[in-house]
């Protein structure tokens, strides 16, 4: 059900997706869906879950392996910004007002904060610096959140900035924190 629920949010986006139209969808009667879901909510809740761990998978698969903090954030930062603009109604669903109240998905919660966890993880290895690390891994995450939601969005696009790419885009950017990232 969470794949055919994401499969049409990624087709039809949030206003095509439903319990009724999950049920046609996966070829099961109007009520199938309700012994998985009590309403719709927590459908989105399941379908952002998968997102957030989608996204957690991702960015660290493609930070595996690197040892320099800096290199480390960037590879983070431009893994997130190309999950998100590969899947827009995905991520607009998992940071989106649907779903503000995560108290009454404890998982969802758990599972939305892995990726900010990977960020804070990564700055945590800088030697002698941990007292401010809460305070630069808000930081960072709220650049790459903003920088990601922009570019979504169109607002800006890296070939702007002369940037061949996301990847050197977000490199230029976090050069400009390279001093807090040694």
């Amino acid at each position: 059900l969470v794949d055919a629920a994401l499969l049409i949010l990624k087709e039809q986006g949030m206003e095509g997706l439903s319990l009724r139209v999950l049920a046609k969808a996966t070829g099961v009667t109007q009520a199938a869906p309700y012994s998985h879901f009590r309403d719709k909510d927590d459908l989105l809740a399941a379908v952002a879950e998968t997102g957030f761990q989608r996204l957690a998978i991702q960015m660290a698969e493609d930070a595996t392996g690197l040892r320099n903090t800096q290199e480390r954030i960037e590879k983070l930062m431009a893994s997130y910004m190309r999950f998100a603009t590969q899947n827009k109604p995905l991520f607009r669903l998992m940071f989106g007002r649907e779903l503000a109240d995560m108290k009454k998905y404890p998982t969802l919660a758990m599972t939305a904060g892995k990726s900010y966890s990977l960020i804070s993880a990564a700055l945590s290895k800088r030697a002698g610096q941990a007292e401010d690390t809460p305070f630069l891994t808000v930081a960072i995450w709220s650049l790459c959140h903003g920088l990601t939601t922009l570019v979504m969005d169109e607002k800006i696009k890296p070939e702007q900035f002369g940037a061949a790419s996301i990847d050197e885009f977000i490199g230029r950017t976090v050069g400009i924190f390279s001093s807090h990232l040694a």
